[in-house]
């Protein structure tokens, strides 16, 4: 069964997918991540909208919530993915340096840089993926929906 936060935003086209494949899921308060496996509660997959999302969350002067909680889930035992879903040409970290941020001044090289250092200090794995797999997506990672 997929747990899926409550405090998850614009996460009904999600849970759509879910109910459509008969995956069963419960909304609940998580720690860590915004969607876990209740049987193998050592994977949280973490929900971006975009890239700008992510580079808000790791580069901006509010991200100490972020590493907060990536530094938790490594004390934990949990290993954190990211699910990052600006699609188009990000398929992996190394793409993430011809990012440009209208918002921001933040390089997308830099944004690659502290992905790279999270990585490596603490095992966070950076997925990618459209806005219409995210569901299949989630249900992959976390081998859900198998008997």
């Amino acid at each position: 069964m997929i747990i899926c936060d409550t405090r998850e935003k614009a996460n009904q086209r999600i849970l759509r997918y879910l109910e459509a494949h008969r995956i069963p899921f419960v909304e609940r308060k998580l720690d860590t991540g915004d969607y876990m496996e209740s049987e193998r509660m050592d994977i949280t997959i973490d929900r971006k909208k975009d890239l700008g999302e992510l580079l808000k969350n790791m580069c901006s002067s509010d991200k100490s919530r972020f590493w907060r909680e990536i530094r938790r889930s490594r004390q934990e035992g949990i290993k954190f993915i990211i699910l990052c879903e600006h699609g188009g040409p990000y398929k992996t970290i190394e793409d993430v340096a011809g990012y440009k941020d209208r918002y921001s001044k933040v390089s997308g090289r830099e944004l690659m840089e502290r992905m790279y250092a999270a990585h490596i200090a603490y095992g966070v794995e950076f997925l990618f993926c459209d806005k219409r797999s995210t569901g299949k997506r989630i249900v992959e990672i976390l081998g859900a929906g198998h008997d």
